[in-house]
C-alpha cells in the first residue's frame, strides 16, 4: 500500500507542475486522500470492475495504469489513457454523480447476461448531494445490483463544506434506501483496508449493495483553477498537512521495520522514471 500511495503522490505532483506550465488543461488532485483510494482499492482486489470519478488516481494506481495514461485525458490528447477493459477501470466521469449510474446499470447488465460481478463506484460527498445518487441507490437496492458505493468525504463539494451540505452522515442516508453502510476515518490505512474488505465481501456474499463513506480530507484545492486556500480556514489546512497521510504511513512503517531507506530509494526511482515519462510526453 505504502509504494501506491508514494507512486500516487509522485504522480500527483508532477501532473500539478506541468498543469502550472501550461503543458495540461485542468488537474483535480487526490493529494490528501492516498489512503483512502489505496487502501479501499487494495481491499476490492482485480475482479470488480471499478467506475471512477474524477481524482481516483491512487486508485488507477492500484490498477496498473501509469502516470502518462491519468495525464493523456487531462492534456486533451485522448478519450482515455488506458484500456478500461483491461483494468477494469473505466474513464473517469467529469459529470458530477453520472457514474453511480452507470456502475448500477452495468451491473444489472452484466447480471442479465449470466456474467455477473461485483461492480465498485467511487464518489465524493459533494456527489451524494445530485439527484443522480439517489436514483442509483435506490435502483441498486431494489434490483439487489452487487455494487459497492465508495463515497470519499474529503469535507469540502468544491467551496461547499459538508456540514452545509447534509445533517446526517452519508452512511445514515444509504441506510434510508435500504443499503448496509459502514464509516470509516482513513488516519489508518490498514483499518481501512479492512473495513474495505468487509464491505467488499457483503456485497460478493449476498449479491446486494453496500456503501463505505470513507472520512479523509482534501489537502489541495478542488481543481487546479481552485483557489481554496480563499474560503478554507488556516488552522483546518495546517492540521491537515500535519496529518499527511502518505508521510505519516511511510514514517510509520520505517519505525517499525517493516521497509527500509533501499527500499524508498527504489520506490523513490520508479517515482523519479514516471516524472520523467510524464515530461517527455507532456512537456513538450
Amino acid at each position: 500500500m505504502l509504494r501506491h500511495m508514494l507512486v500516487a503522490r509522485g504522480i500527483d505532483d508532477e501532473a500539478v507542475r506541468l498543469q502550472n506550465q501550461g503543458r495540461v488543461d485542468l488537474w483535480l488532485s487526490c493529494r490528501g486522500q492516498e489512503a483512502a483510494q489505496v487502501a479501499s482499492a487494495m481491499a476490492i482486489g482485480d475482479a470488480a470492475t471499478i467506475f471512477p470519478s474524477y481524482r481516483d488516481h491512487a486508485v488507477a494506481v492500484v490498477r496498473g495504469i501509469d502516470g502518462v495514461g491519468l495525464v493523456a485525458q487531462w492534456a486533451g490528447r485522448t478519450f482515455c489513457g488506458w484500456n478500461p477493459r483491461r483494468h477494469r477501470f473505466f474513464p473517469y466521469t467529469l459529470v458530477v454523480a453520472a457514474q453511480t449510474l452507470h456502475a448500477v446499470g452495468y451491473a444489472i447488465g452484466r447480471r442479465l447476461q449470466d456474467r455477473a460481478e461485483t461492480v465498485v463506484v467511487y464518489l465524493g460527498d459533494g456527489a451524494t448531494s445530485e439527484g443522480d445518487v439517489s436514483e442509483a441507490m435506490n435502483l441498486a437496492a431494489v434490483e439487489s445490483a452487487p455494487v459497492l458505493f465508495v463515497v470519499q468525504n474529503n469535507g469540502w463539494a468544491i467551496s461547499k463544506p459538508s456540514h452545509e451540505q447534509m445533517l446526517t452522515s452519508i452512511a445514515t442516508r444509504a441506510r434510508g434506501f435500504g443499503i448496509t453502510s459502514w464509516t470509516v476515518p482513513d488516519d489508518d490505512p490498514d483499518d481501512t483496508y479492512l473495513q474495505c474488505l468487509t464491505a467488499r465481501r457483503h456485497v460478493e456474499s449476498t449479491g446486494t449493495p453496500a456503501l463505505i463513506e470513507i472520512q479523509t480530507t482534501r489537502t489541495a484545492g478542488h481543481s487546479s483553477s481552485d483557489a481554496h486556500t480563499v474560503y478554507r480556514d488556516r488552522d483546518e489546512l495546517a492540521a491537515a498537512a500535519s496529518r499527511d497521510p502518505v508521510l505519516r504511513y511511510r514514517q510509520r512503517l520505517h519505525d517499525a521495520g517493516l521497509v527500509d531507506d533501499p527500499w524508498l530509494d527504489d520506490v523513490a526511482h520508479d517515482v523519479a522514471a514516471q516524472s520523467r515519462a510524464m515530461v517527455e510526453a507532456f512537456g513538450r
